[in-house]
């Protein structure tokens, strides 16, 4: 049985970013905080925060500097790209290809362009531009803009000439309340986004083409 660390994984995902960093952005991306969180979006399979969220120095250390010294020292820390536990089950290619798109964000807040809005989660006419630079096909989603990104044909097989990383552990989501009435053996499934309705008679997991976020089961 395999150890139950994220140890390993968090170390191919650093790995990954170092030559994803060197074949498409000359070794100038800042090297960031690489984490494993569970999904708090519903259907985000990742994220770069918009802020160095890690610092080497210790909140108390923050508190006792003055406000000029504690901007400076947040000023070195690192920003924080994470992927999500639930979509690491995904194949290597569609996990490589979200790093990849977090890695555009990084490079667009390096460059101090903004590449959001709405949130975060609508993506501007800026990010389409850095990611069709750096190794990505973007198509445009109605409700969260340049958002769906896959590797052009040269970048795929790149990634696939470095081997693909094993992934031994991934999250479920929460377990659902199982009633003790009859339900219908049909489950009904809603996309978040759009809206869109389906319909299984077991349990699926299926991704809406239009938005690219998860169907969530909902009741009726």
């Amino acid at each position: 049985m395999a150890n139950a660390s994220l140890t390993p994984i968090i170390a191919n995902f650093e790995k990954l970013f170092s030559k994803l960093n060197e074949r498409f952005y000359n070794n100038d991306l800042q090297t960031p905080v690489i984490t494993i969180s569970p999904d708090t979006t519903k259907g985000a399979y990742g994220w770069c925060t918009g802020w160095r969220a890690w610092a080497e120095k210790a909140p108390q250390d923050l508190e006792s500097m003055t406000p000029e010294e504690a901007k400076a020292a947040e000023s070195k820390g690192y920003y924080e790209i994470n992927l999500c536990a639930e979509y690491i089950a995904r194949s290597y290619i569609e996990v490589a290809e979200t790093l990849l798109h977090e890695m555009v964000h990084l490079y667009n807040l390096q460059e101090q362009v903004q590449d959001t809005s709405r949130g975060g989660f609508y993506h501007n006419k800026h990010f389409k531009a850095a990611a069709e630079n750096h190794g990505l096909v973007c198509t445009k989603t109605p409700k969260y803009g340049f958002s769906k990104t896959v590797f052009t044909d040269e970048a795929r097989e790149f990634v696939e000439s470095l081997g693909e990383a094993q992934f031994n552990l991934y999250r479920h989501g929460e377990p659902k309340a199982v009633s003790s009435s009859k339900k219908s053996s049909s489950r009904k499934y809603v996309c978040p986004c759009c809206g869109a309705i389906i319909r299984a008679t077991k349990e699926v997991r299926v991704i809406c083409a239009e938005c690219d976020v998860e169907f969530e089961e909902v009741e009726g």
